[in-house]
């Protein structure tokens, strides 16, 4: 699902609850397609307690600088409109996986 500023930020206020993982992609990004089925993965995993989120910085460049970021693909692990985490560019799976057992 690709959000626009006014979305995302309305589903991290709606969602307070859940954390939100937010992908940060482009669509110039071979390593933002390769990302999907790991994060989504780790979100069936989650059994609920997680939300994924996908937006396209080129559709909101405005929210990509408010938030820092730089390069895509980036991955945001958010809790109460807070950052808890962030990977910047394709990583191995496990380290999506550490920064998504920070909900624990």
């Amino acid at each position: 699902m690709y959000l626009h500023r006014q979305s995302a930020f309305a589903l991290l206020q709606q969602q307070s609850e859940k954390s939100i993982l937010v992908k940060f992609v482009a669509p110039h990004c071979g390593g933002c397609t390769t990302l999907n089925p790991i994060l989504e993965q780790l979100v069936r995993e989650q059994s609920g307690l997680l939300h994924l989120v996908e937006i396209d910085i080129t559709e909101d460049p405005d929210l990509a600088m408010e938030l820092d970021v730089r390069c895509v693909p980036t991955v945001a692990l958010f809790k109460q409109q807070h950052e808890l985490g962030r990977l910047v560019g394709l990583q191995p799976k496990k380290h999506y996986v550490n920064l998504v057992q920070q909900i624990g």
